[in-house]
C-alpha cells in the first residue's frame, strides 16, 4: 500500500471507488475511518442571548480562528465511523479530521463550489447499503450508533461535496504512468488475489480501475500537503474534553 491518509472524507472517496470496482481489486487508500465532512458552526455572535431555561447548550470542541467546531459534530463523526467500521477513532484523530474538513468546507464555500444533487446522494447511499447483509441489518446498526437516516443522507451529501472539491482542486496535477499501473498490478493486486485463491484477471481488464485508485492516492497526498500548510497558518485551539464553551 502507498502513503496513508487519515481524513474520513478522503477515505470515503476510495470507498466510492471500491463500490465501482467489482473485479476483485482490494485497496486500502489510507484512512481507517469513513465519515463525511461536517459543516462547522457559524462564528459566535459578540453577545449571544442566554438560552431558555432547560435548553441544552452545545459544547465547543475546537476554536479555529473566530469559528468553532462543536461537540455535536464530534459525536456525529464518531457515530458515522461506528456505522462503517464498528468503532470510532481516538478523539484526537476525530478532532484532526474535523479541522481538515473545516478547511475544505471554507475554501469550497468561498468559490461557491456546487453542491451534489439528490441523485448523486442516493447513489452513494445505495453503495453504502451493499456493505450490510440486509436492509434490516443496516437499520439496526444505524439505530445502534444513534444516527437517523436523514442525518446519514446529510452526511453523505457533505462527503460527496468535499471529495468532489478535492478532485476539482488536485486532479489536474496528478499523473499516473503505465509503469506505475503495471507495478501495482504485479506487486499488489495479483498477490492479493492469489492469496485469496482467486483468479488474476489480465491487466487490460483492470487497468482503468487501477488508474482510478492510483490517481486518488495522488490526490490524497497533494491534499495532505495542502491541509498541513493551511493548518500552519491557522490559530487552532482544542478545548479540553468536557470543558468546551
Amino acid at each position: 500500500m502507498r502513503g496513508a491518509i487519515t481524513f474520513a472524507f478522503l477515505s470515503f472517496a476510495a470507498f466510492s471507488l471500491a463500490a465501482q470496482a467489482q473485479s476483485g481489486i482490494s485497496h486500502d487508500p489510507a484512512g481507517n475511518s469513513g465519515h463525511p465532512g461536517t459543516e462547522t458552526a457559524a462564528a459566535l455572535p459578540a453577545a449571544a442571548p442566554a438560552p431558555p431555561q432547560g435548553m441544552t447548550i452545545d459544547g465547543i470542541a475546537i476554536h479555529i480562528g473566530n469559528d468553532v467546531v462543536t461537540e455535536s459534530e464530534v459525536s456525529e463523526l464518531e457515530d458515522y465511523q461506528k456505522l462503517l467500521e464498528g468503532k470510532a477513532q481516538s478523539r484526537a484523530k476525530v478532532l484532526q479530521e474535523l479541522v481538515d474538513q473545516w478547511i475544505v468546507h471554507n475554501e469550497a464555500a468561498a468559490i461557491k463550489f456546487p453542491k451534489p444533487d439528490p441523485a448523486d446522494i442516493n447513489r452513494e447511499f445505495q453503495a453504502l447499503l451493499k456493505h450490510f447483509p440486509s436492509l434490516q441489518s443496516f437499520q439496526s446498526q444505524l439505530a445502534a450508533v444513534n444516527l437517523t437516516q436523514n442525518e446519514l443522507m446529510r452526511v453523505l451529501a457533505r462527503q460527496i461535496y468535499y471529495v468532489r472539491f478535492l478532485d476539482y482542486k488536485f486532479h489536474a496535477a496528478t499523473q499516473v504512468t503505465s509503469a506505475e499501473i503495471e507495478s501495482y498490478y504485479q506487486q499488489q493486486l495479483a498477490p492479493q488475489l492469489q492469496r485469496k485463491g482467486s483468479s488474476v484477471p489480465p491487466l487490460s481488464q483492470v487497468e482503468a480501475q487501477i488508474r482510478q485508485l492510483l490517481t486518488q492516492e495522488q490526490i490524497n497526498e497533494k491534499a495532505a500537503q495542502w491541509l498541513a500548510e493551511a493548518k500552519s497558518r491557522l490559530r487552532i485551539v482544542i478545548q479540553p474534553y468536557g470543558r468546551g464553551g
